[in-house]
């Protein structure tokens, strides 16, 4: 795909010139892609080394014992998720979402 687009904007940009013209804006093109190519890698390697942001946590946390204590089908206080993981708080999430779409599930609390 990105060898087409290059082709393309070379056509256009040496149209009515020599062959030569055309295959230097090509290189040129292609050449401009690599460096986005590697800029997008580069970039996502770096972002991933990250460490989590506190604040973010934070936030995800409050906003899935929201939905918890909003959504659930079943007697649970707040205090009852505080030494949970993110994680566990997210997959509480989607198993009270799974049985919101799914009546016949048992509707039993978390263990």
């Amino acid at each position: 795909m990105k060898a087409k687009q290059a082709d393309l904007i070379a056509k256009h940009v040496s149209k009515g010139k020599d062959d030569r013209n055309y295959q230097r804006t090509y290189q040129h093109e292609l050449s401009k892609v690599r460096k986005l190519e590697d800029f997008a890698r580069d970039l996502s390697k770096s972002m991933s080394e990250l460490p989590p942001n506190a604040s973010l946590q934070k936030g995800l946390r409050i906003d899935y014992l929201d939905i918890i204590m909003r959504d659930k089908p079943y007697k649970a206080y707040k205090y009852q998720f505080k030494d949970w993981s993110l994680e566990d708080l997210k997959e509480e999430v989607n198993r009270i979402e799974m049985m919101k779409n799914d009546p016949p599930m048992n509707k039993s609390a978390p263990n």
